[in-house]
């Protein structure tokens, strides 16, 4: 049976722990992991919540990555590709020994969490073991079928609970009952933090019903 395994790290176990330390703010989707050979894997990673010019500042000093490169720069986030030391790969490749699959990693000043999907379900046994020998913690595991953010929409964690805070607070009604800044200070993050999450989670939603 298919099976999903969220899992965290703190942020200063992982990567970029020094860029959070200059820039406490920032939070980094990753958008995908680039193969280049079987030894090397490059991210490409969104950062929010942070002027693009302080990241990169930070990301160029980080001793976790090297190679920084800003690939594209839009209003309220930027796209950097990197190489991660192997310190950091150890991680990952902990995660996806067992033919597990990365399917999201975010990161924030306080830690980096992941989804991954294992196709076998004595893989997780393996990859459950492997995590508590390497202080990895597990936050969950359950069936694929019983996990919506693995169906057609794609959300992560903190795009569910910002789309549910603003139903639930009357974001969506008509006339409008919250403001973007009241569920900021309900979710304990920063305006632009709730306005990005809200903006990713709808494309996400809209783009199962609309053809492109």
């Amino acid at each position: 049976m298919s099976t999903i395994l969220k899992a965290s790290v703190p942020a200063e176990q992982f990567a970029l722990a020094a860029t959070f330390e200059a820039v406490p703010a920032v939070e980094f989707d990753v958008v995908r992991l680039v193969p280049r050979g079987p030894e090397r894997v490059i991210p490409l990673l969104w950062a929010t919540n942070a002027d693009t010019e302080s990241v990169h500042a930070a990301m160029a000093d980080d001793p976790s990555a090297t190679d920084v490169r800003l690939v594209s720069e839009r209003t309220d986030t930027s796209l950097f590709q990197m190489h991660w030391t192997e310190r950091i790969r150890f991680v990952t490749d902990v995660l996806s020994a067992e033919n597990g699959v990365i399917l999201s990693a975010r990161g924030t000043s306080s830690e980096w969490t992941f989804r991954l999907l294992f196709p076998e379900r004595q893989s997780v046994s393996a990859t459950y073991e492997a995590c508590d020998e390497c202080d990895i913690d597990i936050r969950q595991i359950r069936p694929l079928d019983t996990d919506p953010s693995v169906d057609r929409v794609r959300l992560t964690d903190e795009q569910v609970a910002t789309v549910r805070t603003a139903v639930d607070n009357g974001y969506y009604a008509v006339p409008q009952e919250t403001k973007l800044q009241d569920l900021a200070s309900e979710l304990g993050v920063s305006h632009q933090a709730v306005s990005e999450r809200l903006r990713r989670g709808h494309r996400a939603l809209v783009e199962t019903v609309v053809e492109r």
